[in-house]
């Protein structure tokens, strides 16, 4: 299965909006097994803290998002503006091109940065 970056932030701006002691444990229109390989894959790059029970059989799995951590709060702020997300899907996320996720997350904290006004000092 291949990382969809996608899945990623839909993932984030849904554990965003838990109240406190709520879980996540899919998405609508989202296959099971893909979301739980998303978890799997958030909580390694330290962007979510969740429960992950592997059984034997996927269908046995327990998966449940319970909060961003700091740097997942950086990351979904980083990629919460629209445009800025479609414009790194064209230059960082091509299908065809080599990225990590760091390189994502710089890329879109570098295009913030251009953005902010000067402090002039």
């Amino acid at each position: 299965m291949k990382r969809d970056m996608d899945l990623i932030r839909r993932i984030a701006f849904a554990t965003e909006e838990l109240e406190s002691g709520e879980t996540l444990e899919g998405l609508e229109d989202v296959d099971p097994a893909a979301f739980e390989q998303h978890v799997v894959w958030m909580q390694e790059a330290g962007l979510i803290e969740a429960v992950i029970t592997e059984y034997l059989g996927a269908e046995d799995s327990l998966i449940m998002v319970q909060r961003l951590t700091w740097q997942g709060c950086d990351f979904l702020d980083a990629a919460r503006d629209e445009g800025l997300w479609s414009k790194a899907k064209a230059t960082v996320i091509k299908p065809s091109a080599s990225f990590t996720f760091g390189l994502l997350k710089e890329w879109l904290t570098g295009e913030i940065r251009q953005g902010l006004p000067s402090l002039g000092m």
